[in-house]
């Protein structure tokens, strides 16, 4: 459809109909318009998310529109061994395109048959993800019927949340229980019949983009889940996201929809498809018996890139794909298995986050399923992985699991892959029994990433090229990477960065905890506070 911009929009769609490659043939009347009024729907579809829309009788992209056909053309003439991994990096810019206008979506716009009264101001897409974030990152469809698709006006929705969360404390409550439900949060509003779930489905599907921003809906509690990828992303747009807007003009509203983020595009750490690649091939070689394990400092990007590689093992698949943060209280227990509290009282059976991905890598052994272990290191790791240590290295041995009073064998087809920064003291602590069933992989601070990041944030030429050639000076040993950079625009936005934050990589509570941090603040003279606001009342 996006390819068919400029072209005729009049029934029966010939034109489009030539571009999409779809047969012309003579049909029954009653058959040819089922088939035009699938061409409505989804331009309908599309245009409600801001990427076409219907001019002079002519499509019309927006510019998320023209900027999303460029990204897919480029994406799909990639067709390399690593074209799954080239989706997976086009991912994360495809989702901070998006965002930006799914947020902006309003219930009560030009483009609605619907009448709504006066005053509605609710943005849907928005309240699901606000919904999502406020409630475990997690949201059923009964929930969402019977509670936020009451809500008409932005200040409903806090009120809306809340009553959900005191429902999910309640002995018993079950959201696969209509029954349940009624008792709990009342009937569905509006009552639409047994079909309403199909309804909602689809407004999930919106605040998804598709399968995008959402997980895939096949979880056996019923709950649609956040994608923990696109997490931070979420966060962000909630915070930037502006008042709505009143709108007469259906075009107006759809070009407002579908403009392009201000917001720079984050810039992925080590961005080069070889040094991904190599990652991949390195997970393929040695993850069916070692923990493939990415190093570097903070800010270098770990995380995100164990995501892209993971992406890449996996097909694109999320599904496969299962993502745990160790901190210190982490235990075993929530890592492999064992007792937890029942919702009854006493304890039972519950797995961990291992045990949950490699059942389902067992049930499909044909398919790379990857675990990510971000922060490997803020664990106390010897009781964490416990016997793990023998059985990731031989898959082919059982071992017993004393709270889940099972035997478990790890699949072949798992590939774990954790993230580590060597400055964490636990990191020296490590046994040998350990580091030899890591397979680390160093993941330095890029000189062309802090480039390209400070190049997307605006940032002038000579004072970025200033910052570069401290960053280029650096000991190799510095305690921060590029990432830190995202969004330093000026030396006054560099001046608050140093004082904010990576001066606490050196010194904490007057305790010098860098050795030699002069290495690092020689050079970084925008530390001083002659750049302190300065900069930006000239410019």
């Amino acid at each position: 459809m996006l390819s068919s911009s400029g072209t005729r929009w009049t029934p029966p769609y010939e034109e489009v109909r030539k571009n999409l490659q779809i047969r012309s043939k003579q049909v029954a009347p009653e058959l040819q318009d089922q088939a035009d009024q699938r061409f409505r729907t989804y331009m309908a579809l599309f245009r409600g998310i801001g990427l076409l829309y219907e001019e002079s009788g002519a499509l019309e992209s927006t510019d998320i529109g023209r900027s999303l056909l460029d990204l897919l053309n480029e994406q799909y003439q990639r067709i390399d061994d690593f074209s799954q991994q080239v989706y997976g990096t086009y991912r994360a810019q495809l989702a901070q395109m998006v965002a930006p206008s799914l947020a902006r979506y309003q219930l009560a716009n030009p483009l609605t048959r619907d009448s709504y009264p006066p005053g509605t101001d609710i943005r849907p897409l928005l309240a699901i993800w606000r919904a999502m974030r406020k409630l475990d990152n997690k949201l059923h469809w009964e929930e969402m019927g019977r509670c936020l698709t009451t809500c008409l006006k932005e200040s409903e929705i806090d009120p809306a949340i809340a009553k959900i969360a005191d429902a999910r404390t309640q002995a018993g409550y079950d959201p696969n229980d209509t029954v349940i439900m009624d008792r709990f949060l009342g009937p569905r509003r509006p009552d639409k019949g047994a079909n309403q779930s199909d309804r909602l489905d689809t407004w999930f599907s919106r605040a998804a983009f598709k399968n995008l921003l959402l997980e895939y809906r096949d979880r056996p509690d019923g709950y649609r889940y956040l994608n923990p990828e696109f997490i931070p992303l979420i966060d962000d747009t909630i915070e930037a996201s502006s008042a709505p807007r009143q709108f007469e003009d259906r075009g107006e509203y759809v070009r407002w929809l579908g403009k392009m983020p201000e917001k720079p595009t984050l810039v992925l750490a080590q961005s080069d498809d070889k040094f991904r690649n190599l990652i991949v091939e390195k997970c393929r070689r040695y993850g069916d018996r070692q923990i493939v394990a990415l190093v570097g400092p903070a800010g270098t990007g770990k995380t995100r890139v164990a995501q892209e590689v993971a992406m890449a093992l996996s097909e694109g698949d999320i599904t496969r794909i299962l993502t745990v943060q160790f901190h210190a209280a982490f235990t075993y227990e929530e890592f492999v298995g064992g007792l937890a509290p029942s919702d009854g009282g006493g304890f039972e059976p519950s797995p961990g986050a291992l045990i949950q991905i490699n059942e389902s890598a067992l049930a499909s052994p044909d398919k790379t399923h990857v675990l990510i272990v971000d922060e490997l290191s803020r664990a106390d790791v010897a009781n964490v992985l416990g016997e793990l240590l023998t059985y990731i290295e031989y898959r082919n041995r059982p071992f017993l699991v004393p709270g889940l009073n099972k035997r478990v064998s790890i699949a072949p087809n798992l590939v774990i892959i954790a993230t580590m920064n060597p400055a964490d003291r636990s990191v020296i602590n490590m046994d040998d029994a350990l580091v030899r069933r890591l397979r680390q992989i160093e993941i330095p601070p890029s000189r062309d990433a802090l480039e390209a990041i400070l190049t997307e944030s605006g940032m002038a030429n000579d004072l970025r090229g200033q910052v570069v050639q401290w960053f280029e000076g650096l000991p190799a040993d510095a305690p921060f990477g590029h990432g830190l950079f995202v969004g330093m625009r000026d030396e006054h936005d560099l001046h608050d960065l140093w004082n904010e934050s990576l001066r606490y990589f050196l010194r904490r509570g007057g305790i010098t905890t860098y050795p030699n941090p002069e290495k690092i603040e020689n050079g970084y003279v925008w530390r001083n506070a002659t750049y302190n606001g300065a900069t930006k009342e000239e410019m």
